[in-house]
């Protein structure tokens, strides 16, 4: 594959037939072959950690168990489990081993629901500050946002306002996470926070984020990431029955969002 490569890219390339290999790559972008196929191999090794533990390919990527003998039976007619790491299971080894996702039936809606996104991020905002200034007195609106440092910690955070003021707010930490999982756990911990208010069981109760992946999959079917979380938030939701999701633009000025 190596000499293929390398004769396709003087061909495309107007070098010199003592052109070294290096310079090759460089000037056509095209990385060796073995970096190619490495490539392949972690992409392939994430999507085998995405495989859900019902699925064929999982169980011929587990360990060997310890073997087990009988007494009964001489040792040369039980045969062990083959202790010999595939290929397949050596790619799986790839990355580190994490919780698999559940296959979960999408979520339908008996009633349609609008999008969460209509316009542009500047008269989302407009239209916003005008529904917040709109709302009844005794409406909750909880503000949720998600960061991630350099180090890689992923952190949230949540504000709980009403008639425009805010009454309480709260924050934790995620550890090794992405923006993505600190946005879906922001709003359940909103949402958790807001209905241990007084009086909340009356209330309506408006989750904002400015993330749109995360407020999708609040309201709809969860992702992969961070599966948990939703099926936990639209259970809570449902046991409220005010409970909503509305998407807001952030870096706009809104206060209770920055």
């Amino acid at each position: 594959m190596n000499k293929a490569l390398h004769q396709s890219m003087r061909a495309i390339l107007p070098v010199w037939k003592t052109t070294p290999t290096t310079i090759l790559h460089h000037e056509s972008g095209i990385p060796p072959v073995d970096q190619l196929l490495e490539k392949r191999r972690w992409r392939f090794s994430a999507r085998l950690k995405s495989l859900d533990d019902a699925h064929p390919l999982v169980r011929r990527m587990l360990p060997p168990r310890q073997p087990i003998y009988h007494d009964l039976i001489k040792r040369r007619y039980q045969q062990a489990e083959s202790r010999f790491r595939t290929r397949l299971r050596r790619t799986d080894e790839h990355l580190a081993s994490c919780t698999r996702p559940k296959l979960l039936q999408k979520r339908f809606q008996q009633e349609e629901i609008p999008p969460l996104q209509t316009a542009s991020r500047e008269k989302t905002a407009e239209t916003f500050l005008r529904w917040v200034k709109s709302l009844d007195a005794l409406t909750l609106v909880v503000y949720s946002d998600g960061s991630l440092s350099e180090k890689g910690v992923a952190s949230y955070g949540f504000t709980i306002h009403q008639d425009n003021l805010p009454v309480f707010d709260g924050s934790g930490r995620l550890g090794p996470a992405e923006v993505f999982d600190a946005e879906a756990r922001g709003a359940l911990e909103g949402l958790k926070a807001a209905l241990r208010l007084r009086e909340s069981a009356t209330q309506n109760i408006i989750i904002c984020l400015d993330n749109l992946a995360a407020a999708t999959c609040l309201r709809g079917t969860p992702s992969d990431s961070s599966q948990d979380v939703f099926p936990e938030f639209q259970a809570l939701a449902t046991l409220h029955g005010s409970a909503h999701v509305r998407w807001v633009p952030g870096h706009t000025d809104i206060p209770g969002n920055e």
